[in-house]
């Protein structure tokens, strides 16, 4: 995902879902990163702990972010 930024990039969710996201916001911590998106509807956050821990990408709510399912793709949109 990093990689692919600032560019907008199109993560694919364990569960086939997919989500069009434009990054603002991109931060290592050691071996954990951290990412912000906006989609149409939504402000998303992507993390993962580590090398060996899955990405998860959560949506904001009223009451905080919502996990929607782990990252397994990431593309660039063109």
């Amino acid at each position: 995902l990093y990689n692919l930024s600032p560019q907008p990039v199109r993560p694919t969710l364990d569960s086939g879902e997919t989500i069009d996201l434009e990054p603002e916001s991109a931060e290592f911590f050691g071996e954990s990163f951290q990412a912000e998106g906006v989609s149409e509807d939504a402000t998303h956050r992507l993390v993962t702990d580590g090398e060996d821990d899955p990405l998860l990408i959560a949506r904001e709510s009223a009451d905080g972010w919502d996990v929607l399912g782990e990252v397994t793709a990431v593309e660039a949109i063109e």
